[in-house]
């Protein structure tokens, strides 16, 4: 049974240092035109200039075709922006994001980059691994399944099972949770839009308020039920122990999926 959350869903665990979430937008883009995306590594929906000290977490983007995946390239007026290396045709893409694997310990003073043979008095460890990915319809007839629909191999994915193209307010949007490749069952998938949560969180940097949140099922297949057309972010996160636990406590990853539902956001 799906719930509407009008409150915001928030994390009790260990996650201030992670508040932020990798995620990607795409601007609209007709065939023959560069495909312009940007990182989203702040307060959805708003963009911020990532730190510089922070850019080699990232690698570049990635456009995902028929073809295969090449990277975009980092070129705008702030470190978050993209463009494809050539113009794009007309059909149905992914622009896809990913945050290195990362250990992020915390002790008494806060937090730092470093796992637990480095900060010896460590309370939590996790390493981190955040990916994004988002849907792109080049031109405005497109609305294939083809490239979208096919995992692209990140540790934790929110794989389409349509494209949103197809999908109108209300309908059920069916997506799958993959865990290394495998189905991951019982996982909550919490999606919002843009403008459902017009508070400041630029001071705190807690989690957005959530319009939807359900549990994945056994084939771990999820619907989102979109109420509203627009800009939407679906996320999901999943910890495991670390391996070797005297090195760091929690393999941490997080994934974000965005999409268009109804008419472009720009």
């Amino acid at each position: 049974m799906h719930k509407v959350l009008l409150s915001a869903i928030i994390c009790t665990t260990a996650l201030s240092a992670h508040a932020h979430r990798v995620w990607v937008s795409t601007d609209h883009t007709h065939g023959g035109e560069i495909l312009k995306a940007e990182l989203g590594y702040g307060e959805f929906p708003e963009f911020e200039p990532i730190p510089k000290e922070r850019m080699n977490l990232f690698r570049p983007l990635q456009l995902i075709t028929e073809q295969g995946k090449q990277n975009m390239l980092q070129k705008g007026i702030y470190n978050y922006q993209y463009q494809s290396s050539r113009p794009v045709k007309e059909g149905s893409y992914l622009v896809a994001a990913e945050y290195v694997p990362t250990y992020w310990s915390k002790n008494a003073a806060g937090w730092k980059r470093q796992n637990m043979t480095e900060m010896k008095d460590a309370s939590y460890c996790e390493q981190t691994r955040m990916y994004g990915k988002n849907i792109v319809n080049v031109g405005h007839n497109s609305a294939d399944t083809a490239v979208i629909t096919r995992p692209v191999g990140h540790m934790l994915e929110i794989v389409p099972l349509d494209n949103p193209a197809n999908i109108h307010v209300g309908d059920r949007f069916k997506v799958r949770v993959l865990f290394q490749g495998e189905p991951l069952v019982h996982a909550t998938l919490t999606a919002t839009f843009d403008g459902f949560d017009t508070s400041d969180r630029s001071k705190n940097h807690k989690t957005e308020a959530q319009a939807f949140s359900d549990t994945t099922d056994q084939d771990g297949v999820v619907h989102i039920i979109p109420l509203r057309q627009g800009f939407w972010k679906a996320s999901v996160e999943h910890k495991t122990d670390y391996p070797q636990q005297e090195i760091c406590q929690k393999l941490a990853n997080y994934s974000t999926l965005t999409f268009q539902i109804g008419h472009s956001h720009h």
